[in-house]
C-alpha cells in the first residue's frame, strides 16, 4: 500500500482499506486474473500437496494464499498467514492480514488482540487504525471507536493527519453524527486546500442525505483539484454522469444511493 495514491477512504468508503494489503489487492483484482473455480481448486490440490513436502516460493505462497481466499477457505488461509508470520516476525502487515481473516472467521477477540498489538507499535497508521476501528463499530462499540482515532490524531505525523481525520469523519458519518462529519469534511477542506479527499468524502455524503445539487458542486470542485494535481479524472467524471442523471429523473430528496461502496470508482 505504501505509495499509493487513496482517494477515497473510510470505513464506509472502500474495503481497501478496511481488510489491509494484500486481501485488499485479492478483493479489488489486482493480482493475476483469477481461472475458473474447478481450475482453482486443481491449483489449490497441486499446490498443497507440493508444499507438504517442500517450501514453496514466495510465488507459489502468495498464489496458493490467493486461491484458498477465491475458495473462501478462511481457516486454510490463517495457517498459510501465520506461518508467514513466523518467518517474518518483524513484517506487521502479515499480521494485520491475519486479524482480517480471524475476523471474517468469526474470531473477533483473536482479530482485536492482533490490532490491539498493532495499534501499539504504530499507533497512527491509518491502515490499523482503520481496521481496529471497523472491528469495534461491528461491537457496536462507536464511541471507542472514535475515541481511539481521536486519540491517534495527536500523536499522528503530518503526513498521516488527513488520511486519519478523513478516517474521524466516516466514523462520525457511521455513527449517525452527520453534522459533525459534515463539520471535520470542511475542516479538512480548509486545512488541506489542494487535496481532493475531503470534497469528495463530503460530496458522497450529501448524495447520501439527498442533496443532489450541493453533492454535483462538490465534485466539480474535487475534479478541478485533481486537474491541478494532474490526476485522471475519468472515474470521477463518470460518477458525476451517473449523480447528474439520477438527479433529472428522481425528486431532489428521495433520490438516494442503495449504498456509498456500489457508486465508488476504482482507486
Amino acid at each position: 500500500m505504501a505509495g499509493r495514491k487513496r482517494w477515497w477512504i473510510g470505513a464506509g468508503l472502500a474495503i481497501a482499506l478496511a481488510v489491509g494489503w494484500l486481501l485488499s489487492e485479492l478483493m479489488h483484482g489486482r493480482s493475476s486474473t483469477s481461472p475458473g473455480r474447478v481450475e482453482v481448486d486443481r491449483q489449490v490440490s497441486a499446490l498443497l500437496k507440493k508444499r507438504q513436502h517442500q517450501t514453496l516460493s514466495p510465488k507459489e505462497e502468495r498464489r496458493l494464499l490467493e486461491r484458498l481466499l477465491a475458495l473462501g477457505r478462511v481457516p486454510e488461509s490463517i495457517v498459510l498467514v501465520e506461518d508467514q508470520l513466523k518467518a517474518q516476525p518483524k513484517s506487521w502487515r502479515w499480521r494485520l492480514l491475519l486479524s482480517q481473516l480471524e475476523f471474517s472467521n468469526g474470531n473477533t477477540a483473536a482479530a482485536e488482540a492482533h490490532l490491539e498489538q498493532l495499534s501499539v507499535l504504530h499507533p497512527s497508521d491509518p491502515d490499523i487504525l482503520q481496521a481496529l476501528a471497523r472491528l469495534r463499530l461491528q461491537q457496536g462499540r462507536n464511541h471507542e471507536a472514535i475515541a481511539t482515532v481521536r486519540a491517534a490524531l495527536t500523536t499522528s505525523p503530518s503526513t498521516q493527519r488527513l488520511e486519519v481525520s478523513l478516517l474521524l469523519a466516516d466514523l462520525q458519518r457511521q455513527s449517525g453524527a452527520t453534522e459533525a462529519a459534515f463539520s471535520t469534511y470542511r475542516q479538512l477542506s480548509k486545512a488541506f486546500p489542494q487535496d481532493p479527499r475531503p470534497l469528495m468524502a463530503q460530496a458522497l455524503l450529501q448524495q447520501e442525505q439527498g442533496q443532489q445539487n450541493q453533492a454535483l458542486a462538490l465534485l466539480e470542485s474535487a475534479r478541478t483539484k485533481l486537474v491541478a494535481n494532474g490526476a485522471d479524472t475519468q472515474a470521477l467524471d463518470a460518477l458525476a454522469a451517473r449523480w447528474s442523471l439520477r438527479s433529472n429523473r428522481l425528486p431532489s430528496n428521495a433520490d438516494r444511493l442503495p449504498s456509498r461502496e456500489s457508486e465508488l470508482p476504482s482507486p
